[in-house]
């Protein structure tokens, strides 16, 4: 299955993601601090900011300039540097699903020997940075090489030649390097046969129509892109080819915020990878730092809550990803400027979501197993901090509404399994959405009952449960049943914990009295029935006494009569009773 953290991605199914524009007010809130802090810190040039919230449109922000006179819009490109390390790791987690490679494979399989480079080193430890791999490319000298010769080709080949003595053996420690990902871009081309710029368009951006999207040098790019500015100088007219051949699959992609957004928000919504492959990109390992790293991706606490994403830095742009598993909430902002502070804007709004909506719903407390047909069930949540209201998504066959924490519900007799969902709703937009998976048991069929003049049938052979108008009948749990009074009958059928409906009635007369008309042996009839005026006995009886159905005597007949007056009875089911015996008679107004 793919998914993450149910509670999550039952919340991305709740609607389509892309039918209905964010809250206004929080649309509000967001641009205020994206202006007020862009406005502040003078070292933002300019920035995009998206945020995507399940069942919303992406919510895009912008602030201050491309260049003089031409400010930032929604559409413009931005180097997102090392936020292509997920690209990367995701298209070689599709390339293990298909066979092509495994994560366990050593790098000594896919590329020759180089110097300092353990050829022992797996595909797993390039993508979480435990191969010990050094990194040379922003040091000297070789960061003075990609300067000098900013419009030159370099491969990956020439690159791997500048890796220096490694930091620790292969899996004995933790170290970033974006040396691993420019050999995990080689291991893909050459396991694959295509280049890694077409691996990620193939199983990326094409699925999911993330079509403001490149990679640099290898693609042209699908709009217009925001100038780069680095240590307060503007570097666009100035060739990109080195730089981003040099770091190819360690950071040579461009994007919008928008397209940002809706990537982290598929990915971790489990639209991309089965479940094997996404346990691989989600298992994280320690690092020196206040995260920890997957394949491409961290996971950190902001703000007490916890969330994944990545940064990314290169010679001009800046980017930083949220990604709140809980609330379902992606955030991307990215700078047209290094040094840049926009990571803390970024954060900041982020920040402004989690304060604003209501907190993440608890568990959904009630039964998981039910049948199909089951009146009245009852389900319940904790109080969610900073709701106003409760939305309850329930699965089709399901009925029940409720604005609390509580819901009651009826399950139809067409309910399938399925899922029942809360969240909290305030003047702000709807909070995370925990859900509770339902396993509904179909009824049994309706049985269906026979009477051969003696013995009472059903065309279920177990499960059986016999009934008649007082009831059910005690140890009556046969297919068979032999009734001794005249009476209505009907069946129930169990099956496991689910019940049928009730079978047809089936009205039992007996034609005979035997010898001396012996009342215990049950044989006399009591006809009419219903019985409009009188009640007549095929035979003689004394103390005769009417029952109603609360129990009460209504009419007392010392008898012997064969026949008693039922005028002024209250209409509706009576018993009649002599002896022991008693039998079933619907007085007819």
């Amino acid at each position: 299955m793919k998914t993450f953290l149910l509670a999550c991605a039952l919340v991305l199914a709740l609607v389509d993601a892309r039918t209905q524009p964010i809250n206004p007010r929080l649309a509000q809130a967001l641009q205020d601090t994206l202006a007020k802090y862009v406005a502040s810190l003078p070292n933002i040039k300019g920035a995009s900011v998206s945020v995507q919230l399940p069942g919303r449109n992406v919510w895009t922000g912008t602030a201050g300039v491309s260049h003089a006179g031409v400010s930032i819009e929604p559409n413009m490109l931005f180097g997102i540097a090392s936020n292509t390390k997920l690209f990367v790791a995701v298209a070689i987690l599709k390339l293990s699903e298909s066979g092509t490679l495994s994560l366990g494979d050593s790098i000594g399989k896919w590329i020759a020997p180089y110097p300092n480079i353990d050829g022992g080193i797996t595909v797993r430890q390039l993508l979480q940075h435990t191969s010990g791999i050094s990194d040379p490319l922003f040091v000297a000298p070789w960061v003075d090489t990609i300067r000098k010769n900013s419009t030159r080709v370099f491969t990956p080949e020439e690159v791997m030649q500048w890796v220096g003595a490694p930091l620790f053996a292969p899996g004995k420690g933790w170290g970033y390097s974006n040396m691993n990902y420019v050999i995990a871009g080689l291991i893909a081309e050459q396991s694959s046969g295509k280049h890694i710029s077409t691996l990620i368009r193939e199983h990326i951006l094409s699925p999911l129509e993330l079509d403001e999207t490149f990679f640099d040098v290898k693609e042209i790019a699908p709009g217009p892109i925001a100038h780069r500015w680095f240590n307060g100088v503007d570097l666009h007219d100035s060739s990109r080819v080195g730089l981003n051949t040099a770091g190819a699959s360690a950071g040579a992609m461009f994007s919008t915020s928008r397209d940002m957004v809706r990537w982290y928000a598929a990915l971790l919504g489990g639209e991309l990878l089965d479940s094997a492959a996404f346990r691989e990109l989600t298992t994280f390992v320690a690092t020196p730092g206040p995260y920890t790293y997957g394949l491409g991706i961290e996971r950190q606490s902001f703000f007490d809550h916890i969330v994944m994403g990545h940064g990314g830095s290169t010679w001009g742009y800046r980017s930083r990803m949220v990604y709140d598993p809980c609330l379902g909430a992606a955030v991307c902002g990215i700078s047209n400027s290094w040094p840049s502070g926009v990571e803390g804007v970024t954060l900041l709004l982020y920040n402004v979501i989690i304060e604003r909506l209501p907190a993440c719903a608890a568990s959904i407390a009630g039964p998981t197993t039910m049948c199909a047909g089951q009146d009245s069930v009852t389900f319940t949540t904790p109080i969610i901090p900073g709701a106003d209201t409760y939305e309850w998504i329930l699965s089709e066959g399901m009925q029940g509404a409720s604005t609390t924490n509580t819901i009651v519900i009826q399950m139809t007799d067409v309910a399938t399994s399925g899922s029942i969902t809360v969240r909290g709703v305030n003047s702000f937009g709807e909070g995370g959405a925990t859900s509770l998976s339902i396993t509904i048991t179909p009824k049994p069929p309706i049985p269906v009952i026979t009477f051969d003049g003696t013995v009472l049938r059903s065309n279920v052979s177990v499960g059986n449960q016999w009934y008649n108008i007082a009831g059910k009948i005690a140890g009556a749990t046969n297919q068979n049943y032999t009734p001794t009074v005249e009476d209505t009958y009907y069946v129930i059928v169990t099956e496991g914990s689910c019940s049928s409906d009730t079978s047809n009635n089936i009205r039992t007369t007996f034609t005979g009295v035997d010898g001396e008309h012996d009342v215990t042996e049950n044989k006399i009839v009591v006809y009419p029935n219903p019985a409009y005026g009188h009640i007549t006995f095929t035979c003689a009886l004394s103390n005769i006494e009417i029952v109603n159905t609360v129990g009460e005597v209504v009419l007392r007949v010392a008898g012997p009569t064969t026949n008693i007056s039922t005028v002024g009875l209250i209409p509706g089911m009576n018993y009649v009773r002599w002896g022991n015996v008693v039998r079933a008679v619907v007085v007819g107004e």
